[in-house]
């Protein structure tokens, strides 16, 4: 007898034989109920409580794939943001005191209460996304519930390991309507573990998941005012990161809105933690397993578990063989509605489509071929998997961020290519290599500029492995002891003040240094310190040919040094770049043994820089010797730590087969403004660490009284590498302007007044260097505790993982 025809025509037989996949659909009824028992308005979830203000307009959340009506969400406003503020700054109060065993407790019970609800929670986070389930259910959900256990732990030994840090207070966390449940649950659960309470501002359809949670949060039992969540466009990001109460803001999103968010809270107090963009690299070398290499690029970009698109990268002997099978995967791809366990695939929404769209046209019109494949529907915001290949390497779209579900496919034929261009955009986040050589795959692992790389695989995450990324991707960490200390700052500080300096003129500060004109008598310091910049290791006349004054405190002239400007700044940033790669690649033991050569140095030259800070800086002979010690100290304790390895990183075990390594990494070229408090301590304090990590320098010492530093730089021109450290006199708030514009300076640290800070956290947009600024804060340099001395380490390098997976991944 003929065996029936079933859905579609097809019978049993001709399903086994294709192997087809039909229609899974995840029944939704338990997220409608959900919403249902809201009456469909959800209003904001403050202090442990629903908040539904009156006189509020409306979004209407929508299945992104249907279009079909889920519920409607408040559009917050300012009153909203400051009620949730001042909640999350009174639970602060008792939940910072909790002792870590509390905290622990408290956020078991959150994880096993997400557990109980677990099915509710993806479907909604699914239906509200567009995600495909299976991806929501099998990853997000399990590595939230892990997120919570693994910070659990740290709480439970904070007192212990953390004893020098405090919690920085209220943290906000922005986040854009394409985020996922997990990129709020890598904030929120340092932030709680280590005693803040939070924020989050959810904007979009993907503002019902975090309410959600947030409601689990409550019937977890976390005191109220800790966990609060309020919807609203993005518009209200910068109104909430500006309260006065807010202490840490964290974004993760679009670059340009990233930017902004860095102008707009210049100078106004929180630190800013920026995770931007979201296209990463695939590099396939010539010894690369093909297939899997291609199941790699359906990982990266195909199977939701990205929001960008990928680069990809393949040595020209396999460019062929690679991209025939990337097309065959394509082929088998399914896209369709996110409730529908057989896709691949979801919804993108409307907005992320037309991005597609818009970069695809881009593309074609600079010469690409596009290649899309996959069965996907005709209707709706669903957009087909795309293979762009041919794109000439000059071409602007070669170096754009790259949009989901794209994949941009670059030839190169030698590794030292391939790192170029991998190195050659503006934006460092993750990347994968596939190799079954595992020494070429840590070549270019050590040589990639980007936060996480994984070895024959992509996509990995554990919450004991660092994630974050470098130059535009923002330097924000998350995971691991590392995302921590996003969410700490070092006991014994005053924490900086809030308030924007509002009159100060961007275009005007620091444009051009105040004219010194001729006074006399001068008094002349002895023996003479050398004049000129000190740059490539040695002293060089300035470019404008002009001179400042150096005062005694009886307000004499006691010296002349010279008037750096912008051109002197950009040669001695070049000279630090051509530096930087060979001071880098020195081992421990050789910096340790230049800064203990450069310590011995200035123990010989103590007498005269004692003499130097007396007569020039106002100290006390007793002042100015115990300084110069303590100076000497500095130097010799951060050899000590390079060659002890306390500065490097560790093998880090994960939850699969395999190992991440944890590595610590120059920033590259650093600049740093110097406070004029303790003028030779100062400048050696933020010297020390910054060489022991690798870095090369360009250095402004003390305005009032540069010339210990111009001392320093006779010796560091016999034990130092010509170019790693480079000294430039002059007006502070000029050499500030030069520094924070510059484009190729990736990180800046200022000590110095409150509109000088407010100017570098505003000029840092530009190429979102990373920054480390007073505020107008004083520190006494002599009595740092503890956590601020490991602070000074820990700005020096940024956290790259590099994911080792064992067996067949």
């Amino acid at each position: 007898m003929a065996a029936a025809a079933g859905p579609g025509g097809k019978r049993a037989r001709d399903i086994f034989s294709t192997l087809e996949f039909g229609p899974v659909p995840e029944s939704h009824a338990c997220a409608l109920a959900w919403l249902n028992s809201h009456g469909q308005a959800l209003g904001h979830f403050v202090d442990g409580d629903w908040l539904t203000p009156e006189g509020r307009e409306t979004h209407s959340c929508r299945d992104p794939g249907t279009g079909e009506f889920l519920a409607t969400s408040l559009q917050g406003e300012e009153k909203d943001v400051t009620v949730a503020v001042e909640a999350a700054q009174e639970a602060f109060k008792t939940w910072s005191r909790l002792p870590g065993t509390r905290r622990a407790q408290h956020l078991t019970n959150f994880a096993k209460t997400i557990q109980k609800h677990q099915r509710l929670l993806w479907t909604l986070e699914s239906l509200v996304s567009g995600r495909a389930v299976h991806g929501v259910r099998d990853g997000d959900l399990p590595l939230a519930v892990r997120l919570l256990h693994y910070h659990a732990s740290w709480a439970q030994i904070q007192e212990e390991e953390l004893a020098d840090w405090e919690p920085v207070g209220v943290v906000a966390i922005l986040l854009p309507g394409s985020f996922s449940l997990t990129e709020m649950m890598w904030r929120v659960c340092p932030a709680l573990a280590v005693g803040c309470s939070v924020v989050v501002l959810s904007a979009g359809s993907a503002c019902l998941s975090p309410l959600f949670l947030a409601q689990l949060g409550g019937e977890a039992g976390l005191p109220p005012g800790v966990l609060n969540v309020v919807t609203g466009p993005s518009t209200l990001g910068p109104l909430l990161a500006a309260q006065p109460g807010v202490s840490k803001v964290s974004y993760a999103g679009d670059t340009e809105e990233g930017r902004s968010l860095r102008r707009a809270l210049a100078g106004v107090g929180p630190e800013l933690a920026l995770s931007l963009g979201a296209d990463t690299v695939l590099l396939v070398t010539d010894l690369a397993d093909l297939d899997s290499a291609a199941e790699g690029a359906l990982e990266a970009v195909w199977s939701d578990g990205s929001a960008g698109g990928a680069r990809l990268l393949v040595q020209e002997s396999v460019w062929e063989e690679t991209l025939r099978r990337v097309r065959s995967r394509m082929d088998r791809l399914r896209v369709g509605r996110g409730l529908d366990g057989a896709v691949d695939m979801g919804s993108l929404g409307s907005a992320a489509r037309d991005k597609a769209d818009a970069f695809v046209r881009r593309a074609q019109g600079q010469g690409a071929q596009i290649f899309q494949a996959g069965d996907f529907p005709q209707e709706g915001p669903f957009y087909p998997p795309t293979l762009i290949t041919d794109l000439p390497a000059a071409s602007p779209c070669a170096h754009s961020e790259v949009p989901r579900p794209l994949v941009l496919a670059l030839p190169f034929r030698t590794t030292k290519e391939a790192l170029a261009l991998a190195n050659g955009t503006p934006r460092g986040s993750s990347s994968s290599i596939w190799s079954e050589k595992l020494g070429l795959a840590l070549e270019l692992a050590y040589g990639l500029r980007v936060g996480t790389v994984w070895v024959n695989a992509h996509a990995l995450r554990d919450p004991a492995a660092p994630c974050g990324g470098c130059k535009e991707s923002g330097p924000a960490c998350h995971g691991g002891s590392d995302g921590l200390y996003e969410y700490l700052r070092p006991s014994g500080l005053t924490p900086r003040n809030h308030g924007a300096v509002t009159d100060l003129n961007y275009d005007t500060f620091g444009l051009a240094p105040a004219p010194t004109f001729p006074e006399g008598p001068l008094v002349t310091p002895s023996p003479a310190v050398p004049y000129g910049l000190f740059l490539g290791g040695k002293f060089q006349p300035p470019g404008g040919r002009s001179s400042r004054l150096v005062r005694a405190p009886d307000g004499a002239v006691y010296a002349h040094v010279p008037e750096g400007g912008a051109k002197d700044v950009r040669v001695a940033v070049e000279t630090a770049h051509k530096a930087a790669p060979g001071w880098a690649a020195q081992s421990p033991g050789s910096r340790m043994a230049a800064l203990w050569a450069l310590a011995s140095a200035l123990s010989r030259r103590s007498a005269a820089l004692a003499e130097t800070l007396t007569r020039a800086a106002g100290r006390s002979p007793e002042e100015a010797k115990a300084e110069v010690e303590l100076s000497l100290k500095q130097l010799r304790v951060w050899g000590a730590r390079a060659q002890a390895g306390t500065l490097g990183g560790h093998v880090q075990a994960a939850s699969l087969k395999g190992s991440v390594l944890r590595l610590r990494e120059p920033l590259g070229v650093l600049g740093v403004v110097c406070p004029d408090e303790q003028p030779l301590l100062s400048f050696v304090s933020l010297l020390a660490p910054a060489l022991a990590h690798g870095n090369s320098l360009v250095m402004v010492p003390a305005g009032g009284c540069p010339l210990p530093a111009l001392e320093l730089c006779q010796d560091m021109a016999t034990t130092l590498p010509a170019g790693v450290v480079n000294v430039i006199t002059g007006d502070r708030d000029h050499l500030t302007r030069c520094l924070a514009l510059h484009q190729d300076v990736p990180a800046l640290w200022y000590f110095g007044s409150a509109e000088g800070s407010q100017f570098v956290e505003w000029a840092s947009a530009g190429n979102l260097k990373a920054t480390w600024v007073s505020g107008g804060q004083v520190r006494a340099w002599d009595q740092l505790p503890p956590g601020a001395i490991e602070e000074l380490g820990r700005r020096a390098a940024r956290t790259k993982s590099v994911w080792l997976p064992a067996g067949d991944s």
